[in-house]
This record gives structure tokens, C-alpha cells and sequence, in this order.
């Protein structure tokens, strides 16, 4: 309930540089592989460019496989799009409301007022400048009020409403039976001609690519910081400088919730204030009983199993009711009934601490030695990248002189590797170019994600090749039982299924406990199975349905044994279905708006690279 993260979402959000859309536009990117080689830039639109740094820039520097970067991607062109959009409706915030949104910020506040000293600290912690982060806000900001039509839209009739909440609310009872293909392969036989003929006719997907595996040194920002040193003046030094942030009161209490939903009526709200002070009553009688108390009675299920302990936390944590009357309880003392919007709190106050040099020392030396590793990185970098271009035929000198270890990787093809350190398309170009590969140089030093540099050396090379028959015939053999196994069950299955629909007796294995499902999404369950399942006659039951289902792996059988109808529709439940209804209708119609924006945009993808072997 009282989630830091949560009140510091925007921030987050920001910081990574990606505003979160949650918007699905299709542009085709089948891989991050094929926009390799050529122009820096992966994607142009409306003359904007996003480069590998903006993947970087979005992602923190996080290693992200190959199969993650074409998302990034995607989320980066929809938000340059609505920034394109946002500017030709000149929609920008002015400077005070800029201001103001940035002073909302709870990370930025101490004791609930904006603190430009935490501004500036916690900016500069993310290596973001002022400058940068109020760009990206004003950005977060337009792109924020061109949306807000579409947040909420659409109007539905009574009858609508009615008819929809009957279809939504109808559940069916079900049971199934899946004829797995792993029953028939007793059945089933493979000849060695059809595994040679299946060798032979799909050689090109048998075939294995080119590899390599390398050794290489990375030389990284937090190695650099661990091998700083840190004197006890630097640490004192910073402490004092930084007293009124580092050396907070906290204070550690426990309460007792009952909860008031937003909108509760006036009827409800006075019930929930008096079960509250009758429990009131009760710990005043005997604060003994607190912790027992609360886990009887606390509607806070992050800490009512605690005996309604919170932890720690120190002002600006809790909303502001709650947390001034913290901050005036003695230790021990419990409090009068507070209200907030969460509804009625019993607070005990259990501590109250202040953390001294000696519990920050170690925090304070390790912030320190990042400092002056982000100092000296660039300086380092470079000569890093001087020696393994100069002693081109070891990686060891540069291993010795900046006490790195030389490591070994697995196999790497020209589409990746499983080492997320290593998978970055430019030290992928590096490996397989002739300089490494053919010469047996060290590569350039290369940066794989922000504050990291690899070079790295070939020390094994595999051509492409077919490999023989006897080796992957084990393989082939396993694969042809298996397609003949699944034709098989699907054969039975589709037999079972027409002698149940015609009302004989069928020896199936049905599930010992039958399912209710809904129209909705059920997991496990193909889409065209639920409307199979939900078509069937209510007045004609059990029905039959069933037919292939790759997710279950085997041929799926469904009886439906009885019809749950639709609970009565509630006024809270009409109020939910209208705001999901007036959500998916703005989503349908944001969906449009983006499709628009896309078709009159200009957007160039990088073309693929001519596929290697």
C-alpha cells in the first residue's frame, strides 16, 4: 500500500528514457540481427533518427538479447512518433508547468517540499544532466496530454450493458481429455530410408553455422571502481556534506487498517469508523495486544501477517495523515483513529533511530570509489583500447596492467551467443571480420553496453558444415516418430470426437475434476476451442467439442456438462463493465489515431543485411 516505487514511477519511467504506452503498431522487425552493418542509425521517422545509443539510452545499458532490441525499437519509433505529432500541434508544456510536475516528484522532495540539492544528486547518480531530464519531461509531458482523450471514451447503452454482463458473466462446467502423440509412439516405426530421405531433403536446415569462441577481457566502470581507494577523511568529509540526506530520522511503526473504498457511501464509511474504534478500544485496554490485534483484524495485507509492522521509513514515505502522526507518537505510543484516503489507522510507534557514520560507512566508500571510477573511466578507456590495438597478438598485457581476468567464452555464431556480455552486434562484426578472425588479432575495444569495453581474440574456428548422417540421425528418427505419433492421435482423437457428438460410448480419460470457464481468456485454452465450447446448445447437453492444440501437445477433447448462469449485475459491477467498456473503446480508438500517424509519418527501417552462413 505504501509503495515507494509506485510514488516514484514517473521518475523511473523517465530516467530509463521510454515512455511506457503500452500501444501495440506493427512494423514488421523480424530480428535485431538483420539491421546489422551500415549507417549508425536503426530507424528514421519523420527525419528523427534512433541510434544504438538511443537502445542504450532507454534500456540504462541493461545487455539485452537480440530478441529484446527489436521491442526497444518499436517502443522507441511510437514515441517518437507522438513527439513528432506533439510538436506539429505545438503542444508543450510551459516552464511552470514543467516546474511544478518536476517538484511533484516525490524522489525529488525532502520532508514533502522539492529539494534542488536531491534533484541535482539523484540526476547526477543516473548521469543525466538538468538539462537532458527536462527535455525528456517536456517530452513525457506532451506526449502525456495528446493521449488524454483517448484515456477514457465511449458511451454503452443499458441494454448493451445488460446483454454484455449476461454473455461475460455465463460460465460452463467442462471437462477434458488430451490423447498425448507420446500413447502412439508404440505404434509408430521409422525406416532408415525415411531418415535418409529426410536428411537429404532438408540440408540446409541441418546445417550448422559458422562459430567461433574467444577469449577476451572486459574493462568496466565497477571494476574500476573496486579498485579505488577511499580514506576515512573522504568518508567523513562526505558524511558532513551530506548530514541532513544520509542521517534521516526513521521510525519504525505498525498499524491496524480498516479499509474505506473510494466511493464508499456515507452509511459505509461511518461502519468502517466504528469497527475501528472498537478495536481502538480494545488495544488501548490492552496495547499488549496489538500485533495480535492487527493480524486479526487489519485490512492492510502487506503487513497485517507482521502483527501490522511497516518497517522502517523515514518522512516523505507515507502519505502525509499517516506520517505526521508518526512523527509526534512517543516509542510504544499508540494513536488516536487517523484518516487517510486508504481509510482508518491504529498506529503504534515501535522505534525511532537516526543512522550514524558507522552505519553508512560502507555505502558512502562504495559511492565514493564509483565516483572516481566514472572519473577515470574515460582516461583508462582510452588506453585500454591503445593496448590491445598495439600488442594486437595477447590480450594478456592489457589483462596484467589493469588487473582484469582473461576470460573464455562458448560458442558464437554470426546471429549471437548465449553470453549477454558478448552479444553486441558491433564486437559480433569485429569477431567475424578478417583482422580477427584470419589474422588472430585482438579486436578494437569495443563498447558493449555503457561503461563496459570487451576486446576480444579468436582462439577456435568452425567452418559452416553439414554435419554426417550417423550423427544426426538419432535426431531425425526421434523427430519423424514423433509427426507420425501426433497424426495418429489426431486421427483417434477426431474418431473419439464424432462418436461422442453421435451419442455412443467413447473409453476417454476425462479430467477427475471438471473446469467453470468464461468467455474470457482461459489459460491453456484455444480461442476457437472457448467459442466452440461457449456455441454449444445450452439445452442440449453434455456437447462434444475438440480438435488439434499445439499448446497442450496433442489432439484435445472437451465435454461441456452444465450451464452457470450470469450472477445478478450489481451497481459496482455495471460501474466496472462501463470503465472497461470506455477504456477498450479509447483503446480501439488510440489504435486508429496511431495507425494514422504511422501512414502519414515517413518511416525508414534499416534494410536487412544480406543473411551469412
Amino acid at each position: 500500500m505504501f509503495d515507494l516505487v509506485q510514488k516514484n514511477k514517473t521518475v523511473v519511467q523517465v530516467v530509463l528514457g521510454l515512455v511506457s504506452l503500452g500501444l501495440v503498431v506493427g512494423f514488421g522487425l523480424s530480428g535485431y540481427s538483420a539491421m546489422e552493418g551500415g549507417p549508425s542509425w536503426l530507424a528514421k521517422v519523420g527525419g528523427k533518427s534512433i541510434t544504438e545509443q538511443d537502445i542504450a539510452e532507454a534500456t540504462r545499458g541493461q545487455v539485452i538479447s537480440d530478441d529484446m532490441k527489436p521491442m526497444v525499437l518499436q517502443e522507441l519509433i511510437r514515441k517518437q512518433l507522438l513527439l513528432n505529432e506533439a510538436h506539429d500541434l505545438r503542444l508543450s508544456p510551459s516552464t511552470q508547468q514543467l516546474q511544478k510536475a518536476i517538484a511533484a516528484i516525490p524522489a525529488f522532495q525532502d520532508n514533502g517540499q522539492f529539494s534542488p540539492q536531491r534533484y541535482q544528486e539523484l540526476l547526477g547518480a543516473q548521469q543525466i544532466s538538468p538539462t537532458k531530464f527536462e527535455g525528456q519531461m517536456r517530452d513525457d509531458l506532451a506526449t502525456r496530454q495528446l493521449l488524454s482523450a483517448f484515456m477514457q471514451s465511449g458511451m454503452t447503452s443499458s441494454v448493451t450493458l445488460e446483454r454484455l454482463a449476461k454473455l461475460m458473466g455465463e460460465k460452463r462446467e467442462v471437462s477434458s481429455a488430451v490423447l498425448k502423440p507420446e500413447a502412439y509412439l508404440s505404434q509408430v516405426t521409422v525406416s532408415d530410408a525415411e531418415v535418409k530421405q529426410y536428411y537429404d531433403q532438408h540440408q540446409a536446415d541441418l546445417k550448422a553455422p559458422e562459430m567461433v569462441r574467444v577469449e577476451y577481457v572486459a574493462l568496466s566502470k565497477d571494476q574500476l571502481a573496486q579498485q579505488q581507494v577511499v580514506s576515512d577523511e573522504e568518508i567523513q568529509k562526505y558524511f558532513d556534506a551530506h548530514k541532513n540526506d544520509l542521517a534521516k530520522e526513521e521510525r519504525q511503526a505498525a498499524h491496524i487498517l480498516i479499509a474505506v473504498p473510494k466511493g464508499a457511501s456515507a452509511a459505509d464509511k461511518q461502519a468502517a469508523k466504528a469497527k475501528a474504534e472498537d478495536i481502538l478500544k480494545q488495544v488501548k485496554a490492552n496495547p499488549a495486544r496489538f500485533a495480535e490485534l492487527a493480524k486479526a483484524d487489519s485490512q492492510d495485507p502487506g503487513s497485517k501477517d507482521n502483527g501490522g509492522d511497516l518497517g522502517w521509513f523515514a518522512r516523505g514515505a507515507m502519505v502525509k495523515p499517516f506520517e505526521d502522526t508518526v512523527f509526534k507518537l512517543q516509542k510504544d505510543q499508540v494513536s488516536d483513529l487517523v484518516e487517510t484516503d486508504f481509510g482508518y489507522h491504529i498506529i503504534k510507534l515501535e522505534g525511532v533511530r537516526t543512522k550514524t557514520l558507522a552505519d553508512l560507512k560502507s555505502e558512502i566508500a562504495d559511492k565514493l570509489k564509483s565516483e572516481k571510477g566514472t572519473a577515470g573511466y574515460q582516461a583508462q578507456a582510452d588506453k585500454f583500447n591503445e593496448l590491445v590495438y598495439q600488442q594486437a597478438d595477447s590480450l594478456k598485457p592489457a589483462a596484467d596492467q589493469f588487473k582484469l581476468q582473461v576470460q573464455q567464452s562458448g560458442w558464437i555464431t554470426r546471429k549471437g551467443t548465449q553470453d549477454p556480455l558478448l552479444n553486441n552486434p558491433k564486437l559480433e562484426d569485429a569477431i567475424f571480420g578478417d583482422d580477427v578472425l584470419k589474422k588472430k588479432h585482438n579486436s578494437e575495444a569495443i563498447e558493449v553496453v555503457p561503461g563496459t569495453l570487451v576486446s576480444a581474440r579468436v582462439i577456435e574456428h568452425k567452418d559452416a558444415q553439414i554435419p554426417p548422417l550417423p550423427t544426426v540421425a538419432p535426431d531425425i528418427q526421434a523427430r519423424l516418430k514423433h509427426d507420425k505419433a501426433v497424426k495418429l492421435a489426431a486421427a483417434d482423437g477426431a474418431k473419439k470426437l464424432a462418436a461422442l457428438q453421435k451419442g455412443e460410448t467413447v473409453d476417454v480419460a476425462w479430467d477427475a475434476q471438471p473446469k467453470e470457464m468464461s468467455r474470457i481468456a482461459e489459460p491453456g485454452v484455444a480461442t476457437d476451442r472457448l467459442h466452440a465450447i461457449f456455441a454449444a446448445p445450452a439445452d442440449k447437453l453434455p456437447a462434444f467439442v475438440g480438435g488439434d492444440d499445439a499448446a497442450l501437445g496433442g489432439y484435445v477433447l472437451y465435454k461441456v456438462g452444465k450451464v452457470i448462469p450470469a450472477p445478478t449485475l450489481t451497481p459496482e459491477m455495471r460501474q466496472q463493465i462501463e470503465q472497461n467498456l470506455g477504456q477498450m473503446y479509447g483503446q480501439a480508438e488510440l489504435t486508429n489515431y496511431f495507425g494514422s500517424l504511422q501512414k502519414k509519418a515517413k518511416i525508414e527501417l534499416r534494410a536487412p543485411a544480406k543473411a551469412q552462413q
